[in-house]
């Protein structure tokens, strides 16, 4: 798998280097493209990527569609007529579903909003969203859109200490849904999340790699379907084989549950909670929001951001300058994500029995607070 790097978006990177190649005489008129399929390995970049790379090479007439058989290099030097003209792909059957998430008002939640969202343009999808944060407002967002005649769902679920009634009954019927970053441990579902043990495991190694040997976790709430426990058990695993010696005073945990997500609260917990151990050199923080707070009381008790104290955060908090992104982060594909839920919800109202769990995989991404 190769990617470019650039700071152009993905698609602009991957036009460019076919076109590159269809330029350099690589790909000479008449020579198929490869397939989607093929591309999407070899960039490791989600399918809606590489068609919008390819629409824009057909666009510019460098490349022509032929449906049922794939994408073609052009002849600058032929006729207009005596090239093929672009095919469009026979239009899908229209489908009608619906999204339950909480508010999108990060970062990851808008990149996966967008994600299904193209997804569903591409898949000729109709898409219903409807916001929740609690279990109430969950359970009648899904009667609501059900009622408003879905033929499926996309469930970004919210945290709780049990599973959810409400999807638990969607099982029970046989209603097709997909779980989107979340999965049900213990419970067959279609559940499309990151690999989150993979996270907190790379990101722990990192910081060990970088000489850290206290390292502080701070999460949010304990869920019965939430990915903190997941990145935990990455840490953990990690922390053991690498004979850290684990201490349960450098674990921050549940404290969404304590502040009910006041800023100000939140702060002042890990404010307390730094002062109180002070042989902590690293933070690997299991948000984005979580690890701003810790950058922000590292400030306020004068810790120079890495020397002093290293910050790693899960998800890339929203803070950038003229230098790029502050953050040293493990770096989720939200839109992948949202794109393979689409896919998949769509097998299963053709198919109701399918059941498949889709774990896409996080990179690590060092910036300046490690």
């Amino acid at each position: 798998m190769s990617q470019p790097i650039t700071n152009q978006p993905l698609y602009l990177q991957i036009r460019g280097m076919l076109k590159e190649k269809i330029e350099q005489g690589e790909l000479q008129p008449g020579d198929q493209i490869p397939t989607e399929a093929d591309l999407i390995q070899q960039f490791g970049v989600s399918r809606i990527t590489i068609k919008s790379a390819l629409k824009l090479l057909v666009d510019e007439g460098l490349v022509y569609r032929i449906a049922g058989k794939g994408t073609f290099v052009a002849d600058p030097y032929a006729a207009p007529e005596a090239a093929p003209a672009p095919t469009e792909e026979p239009e899908l059957a229209l489908r009608k579903i619906g999204f339950l998430s909480p508010m999108a008002n990060d970062q990851f939640s808008m990149q996966l909003l967008q994600g299904v969202e193209e997804a569903c343009k591409e898949q000729n999808v109709i898409l219903i969203v409807r916001w929740s944060s609690t279990q109430a407002e969950e359970k009648e967002g899904i009667r609501f859109l059900r009622a408003a005649g879905v033929e499926g769902l996309l469930i970004f679920p919210v945290d709780g200490e049990s599973y959810s009634e409400a999807i638990l009954s969607l099982k029970t019927e046989g209603f097709p849904f997909v779980l989107i970053d979340r999965y049900l441990p213990g419970i067959k579902t279609n559940a499309v999340y990151s690999d989150n043990y993979l996270g907190g495991y790379i990101g722990t190694e990192y910081l060990i790699s970088k000489g850290h040997r206290q390292i502080g976790i701070v999460s949010g709430t304990k869920s019965k379907t939430s990915s903190s426990e997941d990145r935990f058990s990455g840490y953990l695993v990690m922390a053991k084989k690498a004979g850290l010696r684990i201490e349960p005073s450098h674990w921050l945990t549940r404290i969404d549950e304590i502040t009910y997500m006041d800023t100000d609260v939140s702060q002042e917990m890990v404010h307390d909670w730094l002062l109180s151990q002070p042989e902590i050199t690293a933070v690997f923080a299991f948000s984005s929001a979580i690890a701003v707070h810790v950058g922000e009381v590292a400030i306020k008790l004068g810790k120079k951001v890495p020397e002093e104290l290293a910050i790693l955060s899960f998800d890339t908090p929203p803070i950038r300058d003229f230098n790029g992104n502050f953050f040293s982060c493990i770096q989720q594909q939200e839109g992948k994500m949202g794109e393979e839920a689409v896919t998949l919800l769509r097998e299963t109202i053709e198919d109701p029995t399918i059941i498949r769990e889709i774990i896409i995989p996080v990179s690590l991404r060092e910036e300046r607070t490690t």
